[in-house]
């Protein structure tokens, strides 16, 4: 049976896999995530998610064949009055209210992309999985309260949409509300099932 590995530090993305019960090693890939001139969200995602996919492959010591390593990136972006404007990972309370100010009452696309790579057979197969976020006008004494609450500063968009975070918005539209959190698990088993005949509940039911 496959074997899988996450190309991520992310504690949100391991979290998501042991909801439904796949236990994976996880190994944070170096890379440089900074856009292109003129490249779109998606195209970055998609990049981004590729790269780490093989920089962990490279980076791993020893790699079964039957190894299949995820990747996956997640861009954000949002229409100002300014023009579009990508939202990363604030890093500070100050810049993650200043990143919520900026989209209220506006709606946010999340591009999430994934990444299987499978070494021994030099096979990738890369999507993406777009999310739209709909905020709600919500003071700044309210923004404040709540990044000082939740604390999203590595959450790219300034929110946890699995904790209070929900409460920002009025309305989303997904195929899969995994993916605002940072992996899309419905595209992840589909892709799997299609293009190295891995059954994911199968796995996950052992």
């Amino acid at each position: 049976m496959a074997s899988l590995v996450l190309a991520s530090s992310s504690q949100y993305r391991k979290m998501l896999l042991a909801n439904i019960g796949i236990q994976v090693d996880t190994h944070a890939p170096d890379i440089d995530e900074t856009p292109f001139a003129n490249e779109s969200p998606t195209a970055l995602s998609l990049r981004l998610a590729e790269q780490k996919a093989h920089r962990v492959a490279a980076e791993l010591e020893k790699v079964n064949s039957d190894t299949i390593i995820i990747g996956s990136d997640q861009v954000a972006l949002v229409q100002t009055d300014a023009g579009p404007r990508l939202l990363g990972k604030p890093g500070t309370s100050e810049n993650a209210v200043n990143q919520l100010i900026a989209c209220q009452g506006k709606q946010v696309s999340f591009y999430t992309a994934l990444c299987l790579h499978q070494p021994s057979a030099n096979k990738t197969i890369t999507q993406v999985d777009e999310t739209r976020v709909f905020f709600r006008h919500n003071s700044e004494t309210a923004l404040r309260a709540y990044v000082d609450k939740e604390q999203p500063l590595d959450c790219a968009g300034s929110f946890k949409s699995e904790g209070m975070g929900i409460l920002l918005f009025d309305k989303i539209e997904s195929r899969d509300p995994n993916s605002l959190i940072g992996l899309p698990i419905m595209l992840l088993n589909e892709l799997l099932g299609a293009h190295f005949n891995v059954d994911l509940l199968a796995m996950a039911a052992q």
